[in-house]
This record gives C-alpha cells, sequence and structure tokens, in this order.
C-alpha cells in the first residue's frame, strides 16, 4: 500500500458534500475504521496541554 501525505490548510476547510454528510451520519461507532490512529497510552496525558482557540476579533475606536 502507498503512502500518502497530505498536509490540509486550516484556512481552507473542505466542505463535506450533502451525500457525503449523510453517508457519515449514518456509521455506528463500530463501522469507523480508527486502524491507522495509534492509541494514546498514559504518557501523552501526562504531557498533554489545553490550548483554547484566541476566538477575540480586533476592534477599533475612533473619537470624534
Amino acid at each position: 500500500m502507498k503512502t500518502v501525505k497530505f498536509t490540509p490548510d486550516p484556512h481552507q476547510i473542505p466542505q463535506l458534500s450533502d451525500i457525503e454528510e449523510a453517508r457519515l451520519a449514518r456509521l455506528s461507532d463500530e463501522e469507523i475504521d480508527y486502524s491507522d490512529i495509534e492509541e494514546l497510552d498514559d504518557e501523552f496525558w501526562q504531557n498533554a496541554e489545553i490550548v483554547s482557540p484566541d476566538l477575540t476579533q480586533p476592534i477599533t475606536l475612533r473619537d470624534s
């Protein structure tokens, strides 16, 4: 099997079509293939940090 590397652009999130979204919604947890995702061990969680995105927007105030 050939490995394909892909780095998604977080500024251009692909949208699911209605058909793709419906197909995913019908999947049960048992039907989802997690085999390519490494299991997270205790060492990972010991070093994990909660990172919240900055959702504030800059504004400009002008005094006239």
